[in-house]
């Protein structure tokens, strides 16, 4: 899901000036307020409202897991208390607008026509380049007061009892457009920011006083901050090995005592089911699905009732054909035809490709890596084997296999006894002191990997 707008605070180098009213000392004295002031009261507002929509994120992933939707339902809720929060944030940038506002008025009412250091021109500059500032900071106000009716409207609609999957889809993709619009106006600061380090910087050169060159500078780097819910990208952990498909941390923050679940050959008979089991354990997992199983309107309404509970879904080609013994003609159908009945069902296209038996063929790699997805194996399973084709034998050997361990990715199929060892699986795993990995957090930017 998502985004985020960073700040960068920003201390600049201030100059101390004497009392003397003198026109150059008048406009010093204006970039001495804005830089010592004014500017790092915009940035820590920006950076608190930033704050309070990483809470958001993890407020809505939270309230739009419950069955109930009481969060949405309850006006005192944090999630409306969050909103507040953030509008009142938004309402404080009032005070710099008009801080910005008489800081150009001072700094283009100074007559420098005497002056031999300043000209006329660059001060003039300066002093529209703190008007815009201010502009662009009204527009970021009154963009939040936007975001802020919008996402109250999405809350309440989730509440309706009409609410479906359209209404979550549909909520997300309005509010994060408001954001993108917000997003639009920080890059106007960013750039008025720059102008006035700029014209600030050149007026101290010519007066001799220390400049900001060096070191802090103002800047707002620009982004969107998107509703972070099983529709949007939360930050990227982890990625996958090419050669062994584990899963491996890619950032400090990643747990590396973690696991990865993928279920293949769904939508059969099972995975309807293991998906709820999964949903009830808060257990992320990716699904895998034949093409053969999804022709079907009843298919389809599976794979979309899985992909409806937050799971990921995956490409395990249509007929589950061994893809060295086919053409590359046939290879290519295999996978596009499976990935458009995928995106026909759910509305996006897979981000992961596990070849079946994993044996990948150059065709379907090069079809993988043309469609933009992650070629995925496993480093175990067992449950095709005759011995665990029971849920206690199964759960045991997945917990207890010498193969468990950091980064292992564990295969498993739709099939009765896989769905009645499930949770006793992840409980297992847990126990053991496993985190799940959500797939949401691997990387897959630039699809193909082996």
């Amino acid at each position: 899901m998502r985004k985020y707008i960073i700040v960068m605070l920003f201390t600049a180098a201030a100059v101390i000036l004497g009392a003397c009213g003198s026109p150059e000392n008048k406009v010093l004295s204006n970039i001495e307020t804005i830089e010592e002031n004014t500017v790092p009261a915009l940035t820590d507002t920006i950076q608190n409202i930033i704050d309070r929509e990483a809470e958001m994120s993890a407020l809505f992933n939270t309230s739009v897991t419950d069955e109930e939707l009481s969060d949405f339902k309850n006006d005192q809720s944090p999630l409306y208390e969050n909103l507040n929060q953030r509008s009142e944030l938004a309402a404080g940038l009032t005070e710099i607008e008009e801080e910005l506002k008489s800081m150009s008025e001072n700094i283009g009412s100074a007559d420098v026509s005497e002056s031999e250091e300043l000209k006329e021109e660059q001060v003039q500059q300066l002093a529209e380049t703190v008007e815009k500032l201010g502009e662009s900071i009204k527009n970021v106000r009154e963009g939040y007061e936007n975001v802020s009716s919008t996402e109250t409207a999405f809350f309440e609609s989730l509440a309706s009892e009409n609410a479906d999957y359209n209404t979550l889809n549909e909520g997300i993709t309005e509010v994060n457009e408001v954001h993108g619009e917000v997003a639009a106006y920080y890059q106007s600061i960013n750039e008025q920011l720059q102008a006035f380090q700029n014209g600030s910087n050149e007026m101290k050169n010519a007066l001799g006083e220390k400049t900001a060159g060096s070191e802090k500078s103002a800047q707002v780097e620009t982004g969107t901050t998107d509703v972070k819910t099983e529709e949007s990208t939360p930050q990227k952990l982890y990625t996958v090995d090419p050669e062994t498909s584990a899963i491996v941390p890619s950032s400090e923050e990643a747990e590396p005592a973690a696991v990865l679940l993928t279920i293949d050959d769904a939508p059969d008979e099972n995975a309807v089911a293991m998906a709820h089991t999964l949903k009830e354990l808060d257990a992320p997992a990716i699904f895998f699905v034949n093409g053969m199983f999804i022709e079907s309107e009843e298919g389809q309404e599976k794979l979309k009732e899985i992909h409806e509970l937050g799971f990921e879904i995956g490409n395990h080609t249509y007929n589950h054909f061994n893809m060295q013994e086919i053409t590359p003609e046939d290879t290519a159908l295999e996978i596009i035809d499976t990935s458009d009945l995928i995106e026909e069902a759910v509305g996006e296209r897979p981000k992961y490709f596990r070849a079946p038996f994993g044996v990948n063929s150059e065709a379907s790699i090069s079809t993988a890596e043309k469609e933009n997805m992650t070629v995925m194996n496993w480093t175990y399973g067992f449950d095709w084997e005759p011995e665990y084709q029971e849920a206690g034998a199964l759960a045991d050997i997945m917990v207890n296999t010498e193969m468990l361990g950091d980064g292992a990715n564990l295969l498993m199929h739709d099939r009765t006894w896989t769905s009645e060892a499930l949770r006793d699986i992840v409980n297992g795993l847990r126990d053991k002191g496993y985190t799940l990995i959500d797939p949401k957090t691997i990387d897959t930017e630039g699809g193909v990997t082996e």
